[in-house]
């Protein structure tokens, strides 16, 4: 009985040190994440002509392993990638049509707790890139669930982005209203974000591109304000003057 119990305890204590030291492992990973934190990548991709796969992470990877899901083209215009900054990150982007040819390849340590975004722009033939790290991005709005939110909470932070690679320097006003929300974005440039009130009784705000040196009215985008409550988004004029609202959240 004796030996029972010593072989009994022995196997307690061997699991128990496999157990403590399975803890002392996952501890140290997690010590790693937390000591390098996370950044956040949003990849924009305003190509006129081109739908992408892009690989933000740590690793190179199988082209083939992206699904078409995550294709960036089209309506599909962003994807916000999270990476650990313990480590350096990888940036890849290649087009569908010919993943042997990259149109952006670089690697970064990014900051833990920053935001940085990607812009794709320009034509398949001609690509242009240009990576920013986000200075001044706005902080999330934490509200708890069971509390009605302030009035003055329900906002949604927009900046405006002139990725028309063949375009003029534009100029943003609201339908309506003389002042500029912004003035004189030349290409590849873009504003600060600003806080928009947007409760539930503010439908439709438009927004007037127009041309900087003549006030012609390029192209007019309606955004309904509700939608995207308590987000930051991009309002981005593309080629042929598109405009995309893109979410950063």
């Amino acid at each position: 009985m004796k030996k029972i119990l010593y072989l009994a305890g022995a196997s307690l204590l061997a699991i128990s040190g496999l157990f403590l030291n399975s803890c002392q492992k996952d501890d140290k990973i997690q010590g790693n994440l937390q000591e390098g934190g996370i950044a956040k990548v949003n990849v924009i991709n305003a190509v006129s002509d081109g739908n992408v796969k892009a690989n933000i992470s740590e690793k190179k990877i199988n082209w083939s392993n992206i699904p078409d899901g995550k294709i960036l083209g089209g309506f599909n215009l962003n994807s916000l990638f999270i990476v650990p900054t313990d480590r350096s990150t990888i940036f890849q982007v290649v087009p569908i049509n010919d993943t042997t040819k990259l149109w952006y390849d670089n690697m970064a340590q990014l900051s833990s707790g920053k935001m940085y975004t990607l812009y794709l722009s320009g034509t398949a033939t001609n690509v242009k890139t240009l990576f920013k790290e986000e200075t001044s991005f706005p902080n999330y709005i934490i509200r708890d669930a069971g509390k009605p939110t302030p009035s003055a909470d329900s906002i949604v932070n927009i900046r405006f982005v002139n990725l028309s690679s063949s375009g003029p320097a534009i100029d943003v006003n609201i339908q309506g209203k003389s002042t500029k929300e912004a003035s004189s974005i030349t290409y590849e440039s873009f504003t600060d974000f600003k806080a928009y009130s947007a409760t539930f009784d503010k439908y439709g705000v438009v927004f007037e591109i127009r041309r900087s040196s003549d006030q012609q009215l390029l192209n007019a985008y309606e955004l309904d304000l509700g939608t995207f409550r308590f987000k930051s988004v991009a309002i981005v004029v593309m080629d042929n003057y598109r405009i995309e609202v893109i979410p950063y959240q």
